[in-house]
């Protein structure tokens, strides 16, 4: 997912929201924007009509899955998860967790009383995640689910971070003591746990659902959950997020590295089982199938729907902005426990039907320009923002009551992520 026009300024009619310098705009759009938007963005104008008219049609919509999304090979673990036993089913609700666009980072070496967690390297995104950050609270997604299927499958798993140094693929490790199954919404929430990325209703959260959320996060050790809930708080972080959106996609290096994860025939997504699909974006049916239907654009109208998508639909419609805080955000333990606290956050916002999507890009932009050794653009003002130190700011996300149900992404096999003794 990934636009050539300039970012947004105080009088572009189209910015998400209000500034202080600018406290009359209008107050953002709080629909989603038509389908003739949704194409024009994608770059299918009138001669993806042409094509819709020929017998491409019926070819292009087989190849690309137009009909069955979600039900092929690629997605069976979403199905069959619950089917595992044992140390193979903890696993396979780790599989099964969130992670930076859906990378997939891990393996496990699974022993009869323990599972190592490992990072994979060729799984990192290592331009558009120049910190690691990602990737690490990504392993730690995977570990949440793991501790809930853990306990659900009549263990007790005690994790323990890192146990053979910094310079070992072993992120973590899971001690399990054989015990009486113990029943946790969380783990029933497993399979149900979609990113929707998609435009949420015109409905507050209430604040009471928030709290119990940032409960949960704070259940991590050394983590905080910090809520951007008014209007002021929503418009700035959705500026930012939108002027950090453009300028990933104005980085050619950036913008290629964060497309290489995206799938979009249907022979991708089978073949590599990860990454970021079509059917995962939560888009309108008709939009989605002629997606699928027309001729695979460029990666720069993929950029400029990225950027007016987020512009006119993703932030215009969040409910609420929450930011994971901890102590150091370049700090592994810190990436891990953040990522933890993330996934329950989000497992428990699934319970509650709510639509949950990371949104990253400030951070993302701030250690890119970290790693290049230039001004850091964003830093500053997204500390401000938080009343917080820019450090401490380890992933953002938008929360709110979907307008449509979110598809579930493709997942590797088990057995390829397993390795035993």
């Amino acid at each position: 997912m990934n636009p050539d026009s300039s970012p947004s300024t105080s009088s572009d009619p189209d910015r998400t929201g209000t500034t202080p310098d600018d406290p009359s705009s209008a107050e953002p759009p709080r629909r989603s924007p038509s389908r003739r938007r949704l194409l024009r963005w994608a770059g299918l104008g009138a001669g993806g009509a042409i094509v819709a008219g020929s017998g491409a049609v019926g070819v292009r919509a087989g190849t690309n899955g137009v009909w069955g999304a979600g039900t092929r090979d690629s997605h069976e673990l979403w199905r069959s998860w619950k089917d595992e036993t044992g140390v193979r089913g903890v696993v396979a609700a780790g599989v099964l967790a969130a992670s930076p666009h859906n990378t997939q980072p891990w393996l496990f070496d699974v022993r009869p009383s323990s599972i190592d967690v490992l990072s994979e390297p060729s799984r990192r995104i290592p331009i558009t995640d120049a910190s690691l950050r990602e990737h690490y609270s990504g392993l730690g997604c995977a570990v949440e689910n793991m501790v809930r299927a853990a306990g659900a499958l009549g263990f007790t798993a005690t994790v323990r971070v890192v146990p053979e140094g910094t310079d070992s693929p072993v992120v973590a490790r899971l001690e399990l003591e054989s015990g009486p199954a113990r029943a946790d919404p969380l783990y029933e929430a497993i399979g149900d746990r979609h990113t929707n990325r998609g435009p949420y209703q015109n409905r507050e959260v209430p604040e009471a659902q928030l709290s119990r959320l940032e409960e949960l996060a704070r259940a991590h050790e050394g983590v905080g959950l910090r809520w951007l809930t008014s209007r002021a708080e929503r418009d700035e972080m959705s500026y930012l997020i939108v002027e950090a959106t453009q300028a990933i996609t104005d980085d050619e290096e950036q913008s290629r590295d964060s497309a290489s994860w995206f799938r979009t025939p249907r022979s991708d997504v089978d073949h590599h089982r990860d990454g970021i699909t079509l059917d995962a974006q939560a888009l309108d049916s008709f939009t989605l199938a002629m997606a699928k239907i027309l001729p695979e654009q460029s990666r720069q109208a993929a950029d400029r729907f990225w950027v007016e998508r987020t512009r006119s639909e993703q932030c215009p419609t969040a409910a609420a902005y929450g930011v994971i805080t901890v102590g150091d955000a370049a700090a592994l333990q810190d990436q891990f426990n953040g990522g933890r606290a993330l996934q329950a956050v989000h497992l428990a916002a699934t319970r509650a039907e709510l639509g949950l999507h990371p949104m990253n890009q400030i951070t993302e932009r701030i250690d890119r320009d970290h790693a290049l050794g230039q001004p850091d653009q964003f830093g500053s003002r997204y500390a401000d923002l938080l009343g917080a130190e820019a450090k401490t700011l380890l992933l953002a996300f938008r929360v709110g009551y979907p307008e449509r149900a979110a598809m579930p992404s493709p997942r590797l096999r088990l057995d390829d992520v397993l390795t035993s003794h």
